[in-house]
């Protein structure tokens, strides 16, 4: 749950993407305030100065709307112009419809040369070139100033599309989270370090944004608890907060907890750092206490037996014991 909470920023770059349309009809617009973190409004302005001059190589994925230009160098006759239609396919010269979507401009040049090789010619070089892109609709949450869907036009990268969205807001953490659905459907999240970006002019870290993508910015200050507590969520880090504290505020232990079983994970530049805890100890003074960070998760651990007796009691079907169990 923890997980889907980190897995789950302005219109002036017109020039290079698209308009946006923000998602929902409640979205709260920020209001000018007298007390505007100058490290979010710094790191504001290299994110715009960076979203122009960006020049990463990115993978652009083909899908429906992509014209591309097709050459055949032994061929030139084959050579043609093509639109990726609704099914991801395209009309090909001897070879009718090719499917590439979701495939790179080199992957593309492949596929074409192995059906060409099979049928009709030896060896051929095949040249892939995208002439128009499609427009990429993705998800810009969290704490941005104008969070929403919005459109980005061809090679867009994580800087443009925070820019769209507005940049960042005063609570923003230095962290951007995006998270993608890979061709087997199955969903991965990338981490990236926002100072290391754009302080540290880390260009590698500014990648690529595809379609249905989501960047989510998280809100700094917080840590999150999860796991066997009463109120699993997010909650503002106050005076020096312990893991102790932190599972209070999440409402306690609940009753399937294994209150020796706690893990603090926390992120250093890009690492991450599981520690082991037992709250039991921290109760009788035995272990310190441990001060929490920013973006720091703790999840308590359930013990099985007590798990397993409570998903009996609660009358759910669990095999030998189905029906009229207490």
């Amino acid at each position: 749950m923890w997980g889907m909470t980190l897995l789950m920023m302005t219109s002036i770059l017109h020039t290079a993407c698209g308009g946006g349309s923000k998602s929902g009809s409640s979205i709260t617009m920020p209001q000018a305030r007298k007390d505007v973190n100058p490290e979010t409004q710094e790191l504001n302005r290299k994110l715009i100065q960076e979203s122009f001059s960006s020049d990463v190589a990115v993978d652009y994925l083909i899908g429906p709307g992509d014209l591309l230009s097709i050459q055949v160098l032994e061929a030139p006759e084959l050579s043609t112009e093509a639109r990726v239609n609704t099914q991801n396919t395209i009309s090909f010269p001897l070879l009718g419809k090719v499917d590439i979507g979701g495939l790179t401009a080199q992957e593309a040049e492949e596929r074409i040369k192995e059906q060409l090789t099979e049928k009709y010619m030896h060896d051929p070089h095949v040249v892939v070139a995208i002439k128009e892109f499609k427009s990429q609709r993705v998800a810009v949450i969290g704490s941005v100033k104008n969070p929403g869907t919005y459109e980005l036009l061809g090679k867009g990268n994580l800087l443009d599309a925070l820019a769209l969205a507005g940049g960042l807001a005063d609570n923003a953490s230095e962290t951007a989270f995006i998270t993608r659905k890979g061709k087997q459907g199955q969903e991965k999240s990338v981490q990236i370090d926002l100072n290391q970006l754009l302080d540290e002019g880390q260009s590698d870290l500014n990648i690529s944004i595809n379609m249905g993508d989501v960047v989510y910015i998280p809100e700094a200050g917080v840590v999150y608890v999860d796991g066997a507590v009463n109120k699993p969520g997010t909650f503002s880090i106050e005076d020096d907060m312990t893991v102790s504290q932190a599972i209070t505020a999440a409402g306690g232990v609940s009753r399937v907890a294994e209150e020796s079983d706690v893990s603090l994970i926390r992120n250093k530049k890009g690492q991450i750092e599981v520690t082991a805890i037992d709250l039991e100890e921290i109760k009788k003074g035995q272990t310190p206490d441990i001060v929490l960070e920013d973006q720091d998760v703790v999840v308590v651990g359930k013990n099985a037996i007590r798990n397993f007796f409570d998903t009996i009691r609660l009358g759910l079907f669990f095999p030998p014991f189905s029906v009229g169990v207490q």
